[in-house]
């Protein structure tokens, strides 16, 4: 007997046609644009008929919709930050940046559909910015409460504006997308982003680094410049040898012997 739980053949072909409808449409939109999209086109670039996509969506704005529900949460951080429970803070962000840094290689095409209705947002195409404004509200919302709490635990320092360095991580990320978009061949979103991470993990983590002895300021060891000077070092006491010393009768100014220049003549015999 089949399990009624089960879904039947028309089910599962239905959602499989849908899924291929959704990532034709996704297709379409990074390579021409949602003016230029059309069901029709879709339709055939899924492979089906041109109605289908009529048929399923009913509209272009529906399937607009449905399309963006799809890439908003497949980008949910709940989805991203749902193995990091127990990690401070700093790390918690850590994770979620690298995560991100790996869906160019894991899932491009996502990533490509976004930036693309990104774009399209800012052009009069009804209700998708306001969709996209709302999108960008929730992560900066999500990023600054990752860091409020790194700063209640310790691990970011404190003198850290949440709101303003959650606004610059994705001001960051959208440039990277941007010229990643703009430019694939000469941009290397993972090279750009691993020093990115490290570069915040440096800017927000407590602790850094402290100076070892070698470096400037270290307290300075006899050896070193203003040690004690030793007899041998300069302006030690002078011997007898040295310039100054009191001069032997062989020096220059002894007294003069008899047979010395200028002594007394004996008279002529």
């Amino acid at each position: 007997m089949a399990n009624p739980n089960e879904p039947n053949g028309h089910q599962v072909r239905s959602e499989r046609s849908t899924r291929l409808l959704i990532r034709a449409a996704g297709d379409l939109v990074v390579e021409c644009g949602y003016q230029m999209m059309t069901l029709a086109a879709v339709g055939e670039r899924a492979g089906y008929s041109r109605s289908l996509a009529t048929a399923r969506f009913g509209s272009k704005p529906k399937l607009l919709e449905v399309l963006v529900d799809e890439i908003e949460e497949h980008w949910s951080l709940d989805t991203e930050l749902s193995d990091t429970d127990g990690l401070h803070g700093l790390e918690t962000l850590r994770v979620l940046l690298t995560k991100i840094r790996d869906a160019y290689e894991r899932d491009p095409w996502s990533l490509a559909v976004m930036y693309a209705l990104m774009f399209e947002a800012l052009r009069p195409v009804p209700d998708l910015r306001a969709r996209f404004e709302n999108f960008h509200r929730d992560f900066r919302s999500q990023l600054a409460s990752i860091i409020r709490t790194g700063i209640e635990d310790g691990s970011i320092e404190p003198g850290v504006d949440p709101e303003q360095q959650a606004t610059a991580i994705i001001a960051h990320l959208r440039g990277v997308g941007y010229l990643w978009q703009l430019d694939p061949e000469g941009t290397d979103p993972i090279a750009l982003l691993t020093l990115f991470i490290e570069q915040c993990m440096q800017h927000l983590g407590r602790g850094r680094r402290r100076k070892t002895p070698s470096s400037t300021g270290q307290r300075k060891t006899p050896s070193s410049a203003g040690q004690r000077k030793t007899p041998s070092s300069t302006g030690q006491r002078k011997t007898p040898s040295s310039t100054g010393q009191r001069k032997t009768p062989s020096s220059a100014g002894q007294r003069k012997t008899p047979s010395s220049a200028g002594q007394r003549k004996n008279r002529p015999a």
